[in-house]
């Protein structure tokens, strides 16, 4: 009994002391759990401190610069509200500019006349020139488009340029002067006139002030569109293109004698006008290149992309719009004029060289030497709405004055087609001599002259008897006529040659060719073009 009563207890015990030490294990995780959860909150806490710390000084530097920024304009702002002059500098501008009677709180100055010089800050680091008070001044007489003072400071006069106003730097400036204006800045509070825009090439000048850039070209192209006058004696000049040697040459119209040669570093092909602009597609370089014939000077060119060939150009004067044949790619490219922006390309049947717009300018024709077609697009629509079977390679072509009727040569098939544009068919082929090329009317259309460039002859046809009534011989210094063009006068006709360095002038009354002007190369395209006006050239 007593046994039994110890065993009882020795349980007991170790039961307590079992359940002793559990509640001491679950006491220690308790223990142990409260140090993590605080170790936890208290890491929580500390990072939530340190981002908003971080947060904090960064809000408080931006403050500071804000300050800063505010504090610097404020300390800025009597010198922002209008450029002073230097005193030395205006009694200067009284000596050499006495046009001048007013100074703008922009710096600018205005004339008695109103016509306004713009200023120019001299560049960074200009030391004055002492002892001089005028640097350079362009025209040196009369009114200057240009003065640089001594002290760095220049003056540009704001000029009418076509429908803008804007700047250029006069004839004759010294690279060394131009380097000084190009490195000169407007003031940033310069007030720009009513219709100025800034050419590309001035661009550096512009400092911060809101002004519109254009390029160089499209002023210039836009100023003689707008200033453009044709001379009033209906004086003009012939151009012939040179693929092969890569020049115009210009002829005097009257006394029929080369008076210029252009190079144009490509190969120029069709050639065509539009307001005092002839338009010369150069194939090579993927380009069409824009001549003043008055100044006999190149004013820029479109870009075409690389490898389409351009061969011909035609001018839609209606619309103003310029199209361009891309022989290597098939298409037409219509052009806004004078942006030069392409608007849109059409897909033509193959081979697409030379162009020409009716007079009416409802259709543009198309010549396809490789398809043997020829391609009427509608000018209206831009969208081709025939291709006319005419025969093997046509090359050349002219339109009646009424639109109705176009003379197609073939030359692989020695014909001249008649095309109706209305019924879009060809109506007669006249049968020529071998390889005919340049096609032109004589001034009341009654006649048609043919160029054969394989015989060197020039057929004269008659369109009511539809027969060959004159067969003319070329002169031995003219080989394989190209294009034949009838002057205004309707009494001389223009006769390229791809195969001497000399053109014809046939006069069309007597039949006979007055004179062979040498020009120094071979020949394709031949075209009179009016000039501008004395007056409006200046």
């Amino acid at each position: 009994m007593a046994r039994t009563s110890r065993l009882a207890n020795l349980l007991n015990r170790s039961q307590r002391k079992l359940i002793q030490k559990k509640t001491q294990g679950r006491a220690l995780r308790r223990k142990k759990m409260i140090p993590k959860t605080i170790r936890f909150w208290t890491k929580l806490l500390m990072h939530s401190d340190r981002k908003m710390a971080r947060r904090n000084i960064r809000f408080g530097r931006l403050a500071v610069a804000a300050l800063t920024a505010v504090s610097a304009m404020g300390s800025l702002a009597p010198f922002a509200l209008a450029t002073r002059l230097p005193a030395d500098l205006k009694t200067q501008i009284g000596t050499h500019m006495p046009a001048v009677k007013l100074f703008r709180l922009d710096g600018s100055l205005q004339t008695g006349a109103g016509e306004l010089y713009l200023p120019l800050m001299p560049p960074a680091g200009f030391q004055p020139v002492k002892g001089q008070e005028v640097l350079a001044a362009l025209p040196a007489s009369g009114k200057p488009d240009l003065i640089v003072f001594g002290n760095g400071w220049s003056f540009l006069r704001v000029t009418q340029q076509g429908p803008h106003r804007s700047l250029k730097l006069p004839d004759g400036v010294s690279e060394k002067l131009k380097k000084h204006i190009l490195t000169s800045k407007f003031p940033s509070d310069l007030l720009v006139p009513d219709g100025f825009v800034l050419p590309l090439s001035l661009k550096s000048i512009r400092s911060d002030v809101a002004v519109n850039i254009i390029d160089d070209v499209s002023i210039l192209k836009q100023a003689k569109e707008a200033d453009f006058v044709p001379d009033a004696s209906g004086a003009g000049v012939v151009i012939a293109t040179s693929p092969s040697c890569g020049k115009l040459a210009l002829i005097d119209d009257k006394s029929f004698k080369k008076i210029d040669e252009i190079a144009t570093e490509g190969t120029p092909c069709g050639i065509t006008y539009f307001g005092g602009i002839v338009y010369v597609a150069d194939q090579t370089k993927h380009r069409i290149l824009q001549f003043d014939p008055t100044k006999r000077v190149f004013l820029g060119q479109i870009d075409l992309p690389t490898k389409c060939a351009p061969k011909g150009v035609a001018a839609l004067k209606q619309s103003k719009l310029l199209y361009v044949s891309e022989s290597a790619t098939n298409q037409i490219a219509v052009l806004e004029l004078p942006s030069g922006k392409v608007l849109l390309r059409m897909k033509v049947p193959a081979g697409p060289g030379r162009l020409a717009v009716t007079p009416s300018g409802s259709h543009l024709l198309v010549l396809n030497a490789t398809a043997g077609v020829l391609t009427l697009v509608n000018t209206a629509t831009q969208r081709m709405v025939a291709a006319i079977p005419i025969g093997s390679a046509p090359g050349f072509m002219t339109i009646s004055k009424d639109s109705q009727l176009a003379f197609v040569a073939s030359k692989g098939a020695n014909t001249v087609a008649v095309v109706d544009l209305n019924k879009k068919a060809v109506v007669h082929k006249f049968p020529t001599g071998t390889s005919p090329t340049g096609v032109a009317l004589n001034n009341d259309e009654t006649k048609l002259f043919v160029a054969n460039a394989k015989e060197n002859t020039i057929w004269v046809l008659d369109l009511k008897t539809k027969e060959k009534v004159e067969e003319i011989k070329l002169p031995l210094d003219l080989d394989f006529p190209g294009e034949i063009t009838l002057m205004p006068d309707g009494e001389h006709l223009l006769v390229s040659s791809e195969a001497t360095d000399t053109v014809g002038i046939l006069n069309t009354s007597t039949l006979k060719f007055e004179t062979q002007p040498i020009i120094g190369f071979t020949s394709d395209e031949i075209k009179w073009f009016p000039i501008a006006s004395t007056k409006a050239s200046r």
